[in-house]
């Protein structure tokens, strides 16, 4: 087996390198988009919290219209 020369020690090293940057760069964007996605959920949870808080305030609008149209037939 021949030993390895200088030049293919530098090449390995290179594409080691290479690699380990490019797949640091993968990480880096996909630890991104996962922060993105997770602002994402905290605003659609904001806004699901303040949908539920005004249908919970249109319900009890509508069942206050209820009662007054009842209180209304029974005035006739």
């Amino acid at each position: 087996m021949d030993p390895l020369t200088i030049y293919e020690l530098v090449a390995i090293a290179g594409v080691i390198i290479g690699t380990y940057v490019k797949l640091k760069t993968d990480i880096t964007r996909l630890e991104a988009k996962v922060e993105s996605n997770l602002n994402k959920i905290k605003d659609l949870e904001r806004d699901n919290s303040n949908v539920s808080k005004m249908l919970q305030k249109l319900h009890e609008d509508l069942n206050e219209i209820k009662l007054l149209l009842a209180r209304n037939q029974l005035d006739k």
